[in-house]
């Protein structure tokens, strides 16, 4: 049987099988990958990964403690 994981936009991960059924849900990724692993004892063939470019960047928190003079 194959196996991937859906991140959702709000970073809980779905285990999925090949037919698109949905095994569990779970807190993040990891814990995914880790269901995968050691429940179903297979790699997930891909992780499907929620990617939001509205989300905030490391950056944006470094760059607030330069000064406008330094930008």
């Amino acid at each position: 049987m194959k196996y991937h994981i859906k991140e959702w936009p709000d970073h809980t991960a779905s285990l999925i099988v090949e037919g698109g059924y949905a095994l569990d849900t779970f807190e993040n990724v990891l814990a995914a990958v880790d269901a995968c692993y050691f429940d179903c004892i297979a790699e997930p063939e891909y992780i499907e990964s929620h990617v939001n470019d509205l989300d905030p960047s490391p950056l944006d928190f470094e760059s607030s403690f330069l000064s406008e003079s330094t930008l």
